[in-house]
């Protein structure tokens, strides 16, 4: 049985993965993990290259149990992006829409110019391009080199600094909502986009190709096209049919049309000259978009791709830490605070931590090293020492989960690692449910977990911000 995902499906789940962002019932949040290095014992202290994650539960599981904080992702860190292709002088590879390729969306047929203008190629000139697109008109443009391109929207500057990389860019469709005029900063400048949308010939037959030219034609002969389907209004210009060499090399078209979902195209012919009848000639119809080009810009490029963009400002709140590095990244929708209660707080240390007995100290403790009971013979890795005299750790399964006992005596692996005392509830977890954490802010292995990431170390200070950016193909 051969079956496909298609891409407007992709494209609606990368749409209700924003609205969930978006929602007020739900929460998404991007966690950042794992301050121990990339290695498969205890004993080795040596970064390697970050391991590859595994689609399964345990390394889920380990993922969760490593995390060190994690921050709510808001509206406005979240957009569509699709793959990045700039305008250049000279470019040979950008090819026009079609709507028979099912190759497209991986193809170069839209560009970004300078002005940070995004067009949509529907004709490719005879050469190379050597006019950048500029306009902002509804009908498409040809500048002078043979290449016609639709004006699709242009990318705001808040969008620009927030998802244009090197490789992605930012794509959405505006709303038409009149109300927006004075409730949208941005409206004025994405008014263009508004301005060019045309659904007069949504559907409609964007183009002819010629799919073979036969033989044996001439260009006196009277040509008949006819342009069959479920639409209406398209037809050929009188004379439209161009033959070279005997063969029919394009069709012109007088009217493109609407509401297309097939069309079929037959070319019969009057033997003008009395020779012999040309033969073999085929043709195929481009059908635009549903609703016409540059009025949806999100599906017409095929933004199955989210971009997240979440800050990190110094602790933020006090929850992530500073002083130490980070391996791993993770995006969670609707993870519990504590028993089946959605979390809904801007940032949560994830972590456990020990308690320290009375007239107990944690000089000496260094963070990022392995810290050991020596009753229990528990590990961890120490992340954080708080003022309040707390250990904030994380196992994994180089530790080993084996739990930390109360008046334990933990000590750190180092030299000057330090040495203190648990008090007599050991600090770590309470309540019947061993999953809540001491803090009762975070349900260990709850909600679901959407993206995982591990790549290089990434330190932190309390005076930096890191801008992290996700981009999730759907």
């Amino acid at each position: 049985m051969a079956a496909i995902v298609t891409t407007p499906f992709r494209v609606l789940n990368a749409e209700n993965f924003k609205e969930d962002v978006a929602s007020a019932s739900n929460s998404v949040y991007l966690g950042i993990g794992k301050s121990d290095v990339w290695s498969t014992n205890t004993s080795d202290l040596t970064d390697t290259i970050p391991f590859t994650p595994g689609d399964h539960q345990d390394d889920l599981g380990e993922a969760w149990q490593q995390m060190i904080a994690m921050k709510l992702v808001s509206d406005s860190d979240i957009s569509h992006v699709v793959p990045r292709y700039n305008y250049a002088d000279g470019a040979a590879d950008f090819v026009a829409w079609d709507s028979d390729d099912a190759d497209i969306y991986d193809k170069k047929f839209y560009c970004l110019t300078s002005e940070f203008k995004v067009y949509k190629l529907l004709e490719v000139g005879p050469s190379t391009t050597s006019v950048q697109p500029t306009h902002t008109t509804v009908d498409p443009n040809d500048g002078g080199d043979g290449y016609v391109w639709k004006y699709m929207y242009t990318i705001i500057t808040s969008d620009s600094e927030k998802f244009l990389t090197n490789s992605f860019m930012p794509v959405k469709t505006v709303d038409e909502d009149a109300s927006l005029a004075t409730t949208d900063v941005n409206y004025p400048q994405q008014q263009s986009q508004i301005s060019s949308r045309n659904s007069s010939t949504a559907a409609g037959i964007e183009r002819i190709e010629v799919t073979a030219g036969g033989s044996n034609y001439d260009a006196s002969d009277v040509f008949t096209v006819t342009i069959s389907g479920d639409g209406t209004g398209a037809d050929v210009v009188d004379a439209g049919v161009t033959v070279t060499g005997g063969a029919i090399t394009a069709i012109a078209l007088n009217a493109k049309g609407t509401d297309y979902t097939v069309a079929d195209i037959t070319i019969t012919h009057d033997n003008a000259s009395g020779g012999t009848a040309g033969a073999g000639a085929t043709a195929r119809a481009v059908i635009a978009p549903q609703s016409g080009h540059g009025t949806d810009p999100v599906k017409e490029l095929g933004a199955f791709y989210v971009s997240l963009n979440v800050q990190l400002d110094g602790n933020d709140g006090s929850d992530f830490t500073v002083g130490n590095d980070f391996r791993q990244i993770t995006i969670l929708k609707n993870p519990y605070s504590s028993g089946t209660t959605v979390a809904t707080a801007t940032t949560i240390k994830t972590m456990k931590h020990l308690e320290i007995a009375s007239g107990q100290t944690t000089s000496n403790f260094v963070v990022d090293q392995l810290i050991v009971g020596n009753n229990s013979g528990a590990k961890g890795y120490l992340v954080e020492i708080d003022t309040d005299d707390k250990l904030y750790y994380y196992q994994n399964s180089k530790t080993g989960y084996i739990p930390f006992q109360a008046n334990d005596t933990v000590s750190g692996t180092l030299p000057s690692g330090g040495s203190t005392t648990l008090d007599d509830a050991g600090g770590t977890e309470t309540g019947t449910d061993p999953h809540v954490r001491y803090d009762d802010t975070f349900v260990r292995g709850s909600g679901q977990m959407v993206f995982l990431e591990n790549r290089d170390p990434i330190s932190r200070a309390l005076t930096q911000i890191e801008d992290i950016k996700c981009i999730i193909e759907f």
